[in-house]
């Protein structure tokens, strides 16, 4: 095959995920591409922007945007759709999460899940249940976000706040990796480091390349594994396995 050919295969994937964006999101796409296997591609809709709203407006506002949503794709045979938002579920606690994702998956004719579901989901399947958190929220979405754990079974003995208003868009790598360095990994299962907009990637690679360290999962990686985990795919891409090994692994034993 010469260097101008094209195979079928190469443009054809084997599988096909979605995900929902908010408007001004940086991290998703990227993080999530670099995290699936090559065989399946990434398909993503952005939600509506809100000119003018504060993020507990946006919060409140999106999960009514969902339902319209996740219908975009039209009839993109899409293996299962992620909402790549966490914020906005934290307030409806793990069981009205699930609810919400139950009836988005009816609507859609497929399996959808919101990324704070698929971290849950991420967290259950490594049997980690003492968290540090990592939140690049204030302190009233920290306090949402602390809560949802707490309901989900989960022991949150450490948060590591990042900024006193919302700048997870604009987080540095050096942030980010000074936030993990604060980690205390002998008194926790796994690190959570909330929120798609956070590119959250270098940090964690570069974290458990120098420390080993407990599995940090993020909002991204665990999108990625949900999709996976979905669309039947049994490996994801050698970053995601350098990123968390011990997750990686759930791929290639049955659900």
């Amino acid at each position: 095959m010469t260097s101008a050919t094209i195979r079928y295969e190469d443009v054809r994937p084997a599988a096909w995920g979605g995900v929902l964006v908010p408007p001004a999101n940086p991290s998703v796409e990227p993080e999530m591409q670099r995290l699936l296997h090559p065989a399946m591609t990434l398909y993503a809709a952005r939600l509506a922007t809100m000119p003018g709203t504060t993020l507990e407006e946006r919060n409140r506002r999106y999960i009514g945007l969902y339902r319209d949503a996740v219908t975009a794709f039209g009839d993109l045979r899409l293996a299962a759709l992620v909402i790549g938002l966490t914020g906005p579920s934290y307030r409806l606690l793990p069981e009205g999460d699930a609810a919400l994702s139950r009836d988005l998956s009816a609507h859609a004719g497929k399996p959808v899940a919101t990324a704070s579901l698929a971290i849950a989901a991420a967290l259950f399947s490594l049997g980690a249940r003492r968290l540090c958190l990592v939140s690049p929220y204030p302190d009233w979405l920290t306090a949402e976000a602390v809560a949802y754990w707490r309901a989900a079974g989960c022991d949150v003995v450490e948060v590591i706040k990042m900024s006193d208003t919302f700048r997870a868009y604009e987080l540095t790598n050096d942030e980010v990796a000074a936030a993990l360095s604060r980690v205390d990994h002998d008194r926790i299962d796994a690190t959570v480091m909330s929120g798609t907009g956070m590119l959250t990637l270098p940090a964690i690679l570069d974290a458990r390349n120098k420390h080993g360290t407990r599995p940090i999962l993020s909002s991204n990686l665990c999108s990625a594994w949900w999709l996976l985990r979905q669309a039947a795919q049994h490996a994801a891409s050698p970053i995601f396995d350098r990123a968390v090994p011990e997750l990686a692994a759930t791929l290639r034993t049955p659900q």
